[in-house]
């Protein structure tokens, strides 16, 4: 187009990265949203990593759990199966620095349950959108994804058509 390249320290090359990265963030939020059966669209957050690909293999071992996936459609606020998604994700944990919370309600810290009521966490699921924050104490290194939950429309929609 005969434009001159952007160059890194242009603030111009800042403002396009922040808005590209606003319209890919749009776009995979869009992704998940409409996927097969989808009825609740799910934040992912792992922060207090050693390493990136640490808080990666635990928000995708949340992400990917077919336990997590129903339960969560089910409205079954059991977080038991969102910590042993943690423990299948491979990685070292000192299991006394982790800690969870769903939506603004920390359910699991210091090895131990917090006190709530299920009928709060009951009322979270509920919503269509729930953040999954997990803080693993060992690091400074972070990862999100976003997931949906797994429905019958989903089995439905996969087992009635042939390839």
């Amino acid at each position: 187009a005969g434009n001159n390249p952007l160059e890194r320290a242009q603030a111009r090359l800042q403002r396009f990265r922040e808005m590209l990265t606003d319209v890919m963030a749009e776009l995979s939020t869009a992704v998940v949203k409409d996927g097969e059966g989808a009825t609740k669209f799910i934040t992912i957050m792992v922060e207090g990593a050693k390493s990136k690909s640490d808080a990666r293999r635990v928000a995708y071992s949340i992400a990917n759990s077919n336990l997590v996936k129903t339960a969560i459609f089910g409205e079954d606020p059991n977080w038991g199966r969102i910590l042993a998604a943690i423990g299948a994700s491979g990685i070292l944990l000192e299991k006394e620095k982790v800690s969870l919370s769903i939506g603004n309600v920390n359910v699991f810290a210091q090895d131990a349950p917090a006190n709530i009521a299920p009928a709060r966490l009951k009322e979270i699921f509920q919503g269509g959108n729930i953040d999954i924050r997990v803080g693993l104490g060992g690091g400074d290194k972070s990862y999100s994804v976003y997931t949906s939950d797994l429905s019958y429309d989903y089995v439905k929609i996969n087992a009635d058509y042939s390839t």
